[in-house]
């Protein structure tokens, strides 16, 4: 952000030319003249104010620079300019640095013969305080000016969530139209021939009677973990793959095509169990029912097999496996004052967070199905809701990844990706406190357990987003334009 001119180092002109008058013959004779090369440093913003200066020939610029070493020019001055008469004022270190533009030469006065000077000569002293006065209010004008511009051109906008919001949508269904992995917008629309339902109260007769074949067609880890005693397991995930397995076991217990059927899932979306039964339908099975309306009865009801949660095995993630723990770090970094505020933080946390949601956002964007059914394992998502999620949020991921990586509303992009972990850190609680046995789903139908250590990860980069908004400005092309590491008004 623009600093305010400041008067220890900001030059104004005399008034006077070299030949002008009695004041300026007596600083040509007090002064000592000096010669400055090109890109020489002439006084350093910090150090101790011992002399004044006059422009007689060439041009100086002034400058500052932040902790961060971002430099902001403030002016250039020219033949019959001074600086450096407020830091000999008041004694304090210099504000700003002045280096020569070119060729300069300039008048070196002490501090002593300076005193000396304003003390002979009250018009000089007046006309100085009149020209500081001047400065102040125009030092006043310049920094509002460049607040407001920098306010309006680092705020967040409601445009710049509608666009990224708005890419994401066209992409996703623009390429699901496309893709050979197609799903429908809301599972199950489209589809005329209904599924027969049944009450709990009514299966659990007839299951206690041996009328019916009960089919558990959630993942193996929830029905590991509980499932009614005697139900098949089958995985709609693996249908085209194990149907011919399953149909064998189907007829070892006597099955034909009209024994009736009974398939439950359990989970909000209602997703596995009527997918299963559809197919089991296609299969020529023609009495198969899925519970009427509370599909969650059959574990009051039913005799239950138990036995302790486990973790699913870890996949190997592989590098993006090891990068992952990178945002672990950033506890440390904010820690340090300086650290924290650091623009060049925030690019690094830019490009990370951009690359590590870009990656999980391609292994998800082929295949919407994949996801769709990670979506279905943290329970949270009702049906109509399921498929429109796992077809945007993937490309929410790689807009604002990319927008990230590019520095193109960093602030916004980062904001998206911090509410999407957020919602993934909620999400991945409530499986830990429900001891759900399913991986993250982070990279298609991989992943790791859900876990702790998976909620740190989280919020080390929901912390990285934050640093994002909260200091980044460097490299960022925003409303105002790109803006690089050298700042100039």
């Amino acid at each position: 952000m623009a600093q305010q001119d400041e008067p220890g180092d900001r030059a104004r002109p005399t008034g006077n030319s070299a030949s002008s008058g009695p004041t300026d013959l007596i600083i040509s004779e007090i002064g000592v003249e000096k010669t400055f090369p090109q890109g020489s440093i002439i006084v350093r913003q910090g150090d101790t104010p011992d002399n004044f200066y006059v422009v007689r020939r060439g041009k100086v610029k002034v400058f500052r620079l932040s902790e961060e070493g971002i430099r902001t020019d403030l002016t250039e001055l020219g033949e019959g300019a001074y600086f450096g008469e407020l830091a000999i004022v008041t004694g304090q270190p210099r504000t700003a640095s002045v280096e020569a533009a070119e060729e300069t030469v300039l008048t070196e006065i002490s501090r002593e013969e300076f005193d000396k000077l304003l003390d002979d000569n009250p018009p000089l002293a007046r006309q100085i305080i009149k020209q500081l006065t001047q400065w102040l209010v125009e030092g006043d004008k310049r920094l509002e000016t460049q607040v407001v511009r920098q306010v309006k051109v680092r705020q967040i906008s409601w445009f710049d969530f509608a666009l990224i919001a708005t890419l994401s949508i066209i992409f996703a269904l623009v390429f699901n139209l496309y893709n050979d992995n197609q799903i429908p917008l809301v599972q199950g629309w489209g589809v005329t021939d209904p599924i027969q339902t049944i009450s709990a109260e009514e299966a659990l007769q007839k299951y206690l009677k041996d009328e019916l074949i009960v089919i558990d067609a959630r993942k193996d880890g929830f029905y590991q973990q509980r499932h009614i005693k005697d139900a098949e397991n089958f995985q709609v995930v693996f249908f085209d793959l194990m149907s011919p397995m399953f149909q064998f076991k189907l007829e070892h217990r006597g099955a034909t095509s009209e024994t009736p059927l009974f398939v439950y899932g359990g989970t909000l979306s209602r997703r596995f169990d009527h997918d299963l039964a559809r197919a089991l339908q296609n299969l020529g099975y023609e009495n198969v029912m899925v519970l009427g309306r509370d599909y969650d009865a059959w574990e009051k009801l039913f005799p239950l097999v138990e036995r302790p949660a486990k973790p699913p095995a870890p996949m190997d993630l592989g590098i993006m496996g090891l990068v992952e723990w990178v945002p672990v770090s950033i506890f440390l970094f904010l820690l340090i004052p300086s650290v924290r505020r650091s623009p060049y933080l925030s690019v690094f946390c830019r490009l990370l967070l951009g690359v590590i949601f870009i990656q999980f956002a391609l292994s998800k964007i082929m295949r919407p199905a994949v996801f769709a059914l990670n979506v279905v394992d943290y329970q949270m998502m009702p049906a109509w809701g399921v498929n429109l999620w796992a077809l945007v949020l993937p490309w929410a991921e790689l807009v604002a990844g990319l927008f990230l990586v590019l520095g193109i509303r960093t602030r916004t992009a980062a904001i998206f990706i911090g509410g999407m972990n957020i919602i993934f850190i909620v999400g991945l609680v409530n499986a830990i406190l429900h001891n759900y046995p399913i991986n993250c789903g982070c990279v298609g139908e991989t992943g790791e357990p859900v876990n702790w250590w998976k909620v740190l990860k989280n919020v080390g980069m929901l912390l990285m987003a934050v640093q994002i908004v909260l200091y980044d400005r460097l490299f960022v092309l925003d409303r105002g334009g790109f803006v690089w590491r050298e700042k100039k008004i």
